[in-house]
C-alpha cells in the first residue's frame, strides 16, 4: 500500500487489531419549551444500549456490543429526533438562526484582523512555495519531504477541519490568490497595466462543472494516483492545478474563477457554511468581514442552488465514502471479482496498455461509479420530496427549493470527513515535527526536532471507534434538523414540510448504517 497517508491507514487498521504492519518502520515513532427534545431523543437509544451485555476489548479489539446494535441504535436516535421535530417543531421560531454579530464592527478589531490576514497570508504562500520547492529539489522520499504532509494532511485534512469547525480559514489564506495577485502588482508596475485580468464574462452554463470536474482529480490523486507519494509527481501536480488556477483567474477575475471553478475554495466554502464564522475577504464586491453565527446557520440560503452545485457537494460526500470503502473486504471482494469475469477482465487489460494498470481504471470505474450513484439516489429522492410536498393543495416546491436540501448533507459530510481523518490527523500530522527543521530531507536539524520519532499508535481503538460513532451519529443528527427547518422555510406549511422530509430520512437511515459499517471494518474485519 504506498502514499503516507494510505501507509498510516494501513498501520492504524492492523494496529487496531493489535498488531503492527510488517515492515513499517515507524511503528516505534432557541429558549422556548421543547427545546430540550432532540437532545433527549438522541441520548435515548445510548442510554437503552448501555444495558445490553458487553464485554471488554480482547486482543482482537472486538466491539463492545455487536455491529447492529450500534446501526440499530444510531437509526432510532435519527427516528426519534425525527419524531420530536414532526410533533413540536411547529412551534418553535428559527429566527434566531438568522442573527449575526459582527466581529469587526470596532475599527481597532478591523485593523487587528488585517494585520493577521497579511501575516497568514505571507506564511501560507511562503509555505505554498517551500512545499513546491521541497518537492522538485529535496529527497524523493515520502516520510522525509515536506510537501507529502503538507498536501495530504495539512492542505486537505487539516484545513478541512478548520473550515468546519471554525470558519472559511481558507478564503483568508489561499496562497493561489495571494501570489497571483503578488503577481499582478509586479506585472502592472512593470507594463503600467493596472488591469489584474482580461474579465471576460464567466459563462453561465458552465455553472460550477469545472469544480466538480477539478475536484473529481483530487479524490482520484489522493486514491488511486500511485505517483501520490512521489515527491517531484506531486510538486508537479499541485503546481500545475495552480497555474491553471492563474489562467481562469486571468481570463475571468480572481473571484469568479474561485466562487465557481476553484474546487478547493468551493470545498472549504462549502464546509465553512457549517462553522459558527462567515469569513469573507476584502474583494471588489465588499469589505472583509467576520461575523459570529450559530452552528449550521450559514446552509439555510434563500438563493437558488444550481445543479452543478448540487452535485458538487454530493461528490465531496460520495468520494470520502468511497475513501473508507474501498479498504473493506468487500471491497477486494468486488475487485477480484471483477477482475476474474471474462468481459471485465479483458477490458483492463485493453485499458491497462494506457499507462494505467488494470487495478487503477478497475478502482476508478469504482470511484466514478460512487458519486454517479448518489445523484442518482439524491434526484429520486429529491422527486419524491417534492411530490409529498405537493400533495396538500399548494404548487409544491420548485427545482430549487429541491436541490436546496442539499446543503442539509454538509453536516453528514463534516461529520464523515471528521470521523474518516481524525486519526490520520493525529499520526501522520506528526511527521510535522521532524519536517520543521528538516523539510527537503537534506539531515538539516533547524529547530533541534529532526529526531522525533513518530507514535502510530496515538489513537486507541477505544477512542477510534466511539468518536466516529458519536461524530457520524451527531453529523446525522444536525442534518435532519436542518432538512426540517429548511423544509419549513421553503415548502410554506408544517405539513408540507414534514412529508417532505420523509424520503430524506429514509436517506439518512441508510447512509448512516452504511457509514457505521464502513468504519466498524478495521475493527470487526
Amino acid at each position: 500500500m504506498r502514499g503516507l497517508a494510505a501507509i498510516v491507514r494501513c498501520c492504524l487498521s492492523r494496529c487496531i487489531r493489535s498488531r503492527l504492519t510488517p515492515g513499517c518502520r515507524l511503528a516505534g515513532r432557541p429558549r422556548r419549551w421543547g427545546w430540550w427534545l432532540p437532545p433527549l431523543a438522541a441520548a435515548l437509544p445510548l442510554g437503552f444500549a448501555s444495558g445490553a451485555t458487553a464485554h471488554g476489548f480482547g486482543e482482537r479489539f472486538d466491539l463492545p456490543l455487536p455491529l447492529w446494535l450500534w446501526v440499530t441504535g444510531a437509526a432510532a436516535t435519527l427516528l426519534l429526533t425525527f419524531a420530536a421535530l414532526v410533533l413540536f417543531a411547529g412551534e418553535w421560531q428559527f429566527g434566531r438562526l438568522s442573527r449575526r454579530i459582527d466581529l469587526l464592527r470596532r475599527p481597532g478589531a478591523r485593523r487587528a484582523a488585517h494585520v493577521a490576514a497579511v501575516v497568514l497570508r505571507a506564511v501560507a504562500a511562503g509555505l505554498f512555495l517551500l512545499s513546491i520547492a521541497a518537492g522538485w529539489f529535496g529527497r524523493q522520499d515520502a516520510y522525509a519531504n515536506l510537501i507529502v504532509t503538507m498536501v495530504w494532511i495539512v492542505w486537505w485534512v487539516g484545513m478541512a477541519f478548520v473550515c468546519a469547525l471554525a470558519g472559511d480559514l481558507w478564503e483568508v489564506v489561499d496562497p493561489i490568490r495571494t501570489l497571483y495577485r503578488a503577481g499582478a502588482r509586479v506585472t502592472g508596475r512593470l507594463t503600467g497595466i493596472r488591469r489584474t485580468s482580461f474579465d471576460l464574462p464567466y459563462p453561465e452554463r458552465l455553472g460550477a462543472w469545472p469544480a466538480v470536474v477539478l475536484f473529481f482529480g483530487f479524490a482520484w490523486a489522493e486514491l488511486i494516483w500511485r505517483d501520490k507519494d512521489v515527491p517531484a509527481s506531486l510538486a508537479s501536480a499541485v503546481a500545475a492545478y495552480a497555474v491553471l488556477v492563474w489562467a481562469g483567474m486571468l481570463l475571468f477575475g480572481v473571484e469568479a474563477w474561485r466562487s465557481r471553478a476553484d474546487a478547493f475554495a468551493m470545498a472549504f466554502r462549502m464546509l465553512g457554511r457549517f462553522a459558527p464564522l462567515e469569513v469573507r475577504s476584502t474583494a471588489p464586491e465588499g469589505p472583509a468581514r467576520l461575523w459570529l453565527r450559530p452552528y449550521g446557520a450559514g446552509l439555510l440560503s434563500d438563493g437558488p442552488v444550481p445543479w452543478s452545485v448540487a452535485v458538487f457537494v454530493l461528490l465531496m460526500l460520495s468520494t470520502v465514502t468511497f475513501d473508507g470503502f474501498h479498504a473493506t473486504p468487500l471491497m477486494e471482494e468486488i475487485e477480484l471479482r471483477a477482475q476474474t469475469w471474462r468481459p471485465v477482465a479483458e477490458a483492463l487489460f485493453v485499458l491497462s496498455g494506457t499507462g494505467l494498470g488494470e487495478g487503477e481504471w478497475l478502482r476508478t470505474g469504482l470511484l466514478l461509479l460512487f458519486p454517479l450513484a448518489f445523484v442518482a439516489i439524491y434526484a429520486v429522492v429529491g422527486r419524491w420530496m417534492a411530490r409529498l410536498a405537493g400533495r396538500d393543495g399548494s404548487a409544491g416546491p420548485g427545482r430549487d427549493d429541491v436541490t436546496a436540501m442539499v446543503w442539509s448533507l454538509v453536516p453528514i459530510a463534516v461529520a464523515y470527513h471528521l470521523a474518516h481523518y481524525y486519526s490520520l490527523l493525529l499520526t501522520a500530522g506528526q511527521f510535522l515535527v521532524p519536517l520543521a527543521s528538516d523539510p527537503f530531507g537534506w539531515g538539516w536539524n533547524l529547530f533541534g526536532t529532526g529526531g522525533y520519532k513518530v507514535d502510530l499508535t496515538v489513537v486507541s481503538p477505544t477512542v477510534y471507534w466511539y468518536a466516529s460513532v458519536a461524530l457520524i451519529v451527531i453529523g446525522h443528527v444536525l442534518a435532519v434538523l436542518v432538512a426540517h427547518i429548511e423544509a419549513l422555510r421553503r415548502f410554506g406549511s408544517h405539513r408540507a414540510a414534514w412529508r417532505s422530509q420523509l424520503p430524506m430520512m429514509a436517506l439518512m437511515v441508510a447512509y448512516t448504517s452504511l457509514s457505521l459499517w464502513i468504519m466498524a471494518q478495521p475493527i470487526v474485519g
